[in-house]
């Protein structure tokens, strides 16, 4: 795998973005030694990577970070390191709790996640769901006692919808959707009917100044997974937030859509759902403590 990646970074036919892509990889894998790339693909000239971050053989808990639309490998440094970070936060809190695990998770960017355009279908969504069941099943193969979680951002979480819509989420035992651009009113049900067995633990959150995830549920997958019963709510628009100690701490709100934190031109920054200070994020870390810890 890794002989491939290297290769195609080493063409000297290899268009400049496309190389600006892979180098993203490469200073990633280069300045973590506990990163692994699981997986590498050329797919219509364009280059596909999954990389993870810990011991996915050894694992009590992988947690696989999903992006949204328009997103690519030119994107990949930010996504890597909230991966990096959700890995280290967990691994904190567990041990905060004295009850340390091993954590892994997986900046997952083997799929194309579409357009604003193809977002409104469900195409791009079916088709990732199908190519993470793989990977899934794969880690599954190799670390049978694993607890699979899947942190679905913006379209993502349509992804998220059509694993269980097409009944190959069997693996997955908590699920994050996070922004959601909906699912369909089949995955909906799905989801329903595996909260009530007892197969997974859903949760949802939206900012209430997002004003592009609604926009998401005008297509094929008008559902908002908040909507579905069972699924747990939780805030992000500031306030009280558990903090990597246990103890209570007064999160941060989310501006707007972006699953990062960006500074703009006046030096100001905006909160996105990943940000480590956001009350989202850290209601995240602590339910993701809570799979970790509460059996395998």
């Amino acid at each position: 795998m890794i002989d491939e990646f290297r290769d195609a970074l080493a063409s000297i036919d290899l268009p400049a973005p496309t190389r600006h892509k892979l180098e993203q990889v490469q200073a990633v894998l280069d300045g973590d030694p506990q990163a692994r790339l699981e997986s590498f693909t050329m797919v219509g000239g364009e280059p596909r990577a999954v990389v993870a971050f810990g011991d996915l053989d050894r694992a009590d808990l992988v947690a696989y970070l999903m992006h949204g639309i328009d997103t690519d490998l030119g994107a990949f440094a930010s996504w890597a390191d909230a991966a990096q970070r959700v890995c280290m936060d967990v691994i904190r809190s567990c041990v905060m709790r004295g009850e340390p695990r091993e954590i892994a998770t997986v900046a997952w960017f083997g799929w194309d996640s579409g357009t604003h355009v193809s977002a409104l279908a469900t195409r791009h969504a079916t088709i990732g769901a199908a190519q993470l069941a793989v990977d899934i099943d794969r880690l599954v193969a190799r670390n049978p006692d694993v607890h699979v979680a899947v942190l679905s951002y913006s379209y993502s979480s349509t992804l998220l919808g059509e694993l269980f819509a097409m009944n190959i989420a069997g693996a997955v035992r908590t699920a994050f959707s996070i922004a959601s651009a909906g699912v369909t009113h089949a995955a909906g049900v799905a989801l329903g009917e595996a909260i009530t067995r007892g197969d997974v633990i859903v949760y949802a959150t939206e900012g209430a100044g997002d004003s592009i995830a609604p926009l998401g549920r005008l297509g094929q997958h008008p559902l908002d997974p908040r909507d579905i019963p069972g699924v747990i709510g939780y805030d992000c628009d500031g306030g009280e937030a558990p903090g990597i100690d246990g103890s209570a701490v007064v999160g941060v709100a989310v501006e707007g859509h972006s699953s990062q934190s960006i500074v703009d031109e006046h030096g100001v920054r905006h909160i996105g759902y990943y940000d480590e200070r956001a009350q989202g994020y850290l209601t995240m870390i602590a339910r993701l403590a809570d799979a970790a810890t509460g059996g395998r």
